[in-house]
């Protein structure tokens, strides 16, 4: 499960030959939601919108460097 960006203790993840649409995952000591990188929807898990601000925010400055990764490890 490489690492994209750390925001303190929450990380922001892909999987080596996951499934279903573009996607990473946020992932903390207390939760774990997965966002499509498109639409920055939660697809699954469950997050208080504080504990993924500034991961969501991130993502959104760079869908294109996600989108890049996300086909990489899908290879």
């Amino acid at each position: 499960m490489p690492i994209i960006k750390t925001f303190g203790r929450v990380k922001l993840t892909m999987y080596y030959g996951d499934h279903g649409v573009p996607h990473f995952h946020v992932v903390a000591p207390d939760f774990k939601v997965s966002i499509a990188i498109e639409s920055l929807e939660i697809l699954a898990g469950a997050a208080r919108p504080r504990q993924i601000r500034d991961a969501v925010a991130w993502a959104r400055q760079n869908l294109e460097l996600l989108l890049a990764r996300w086909e990489q490890l899908q290879q």
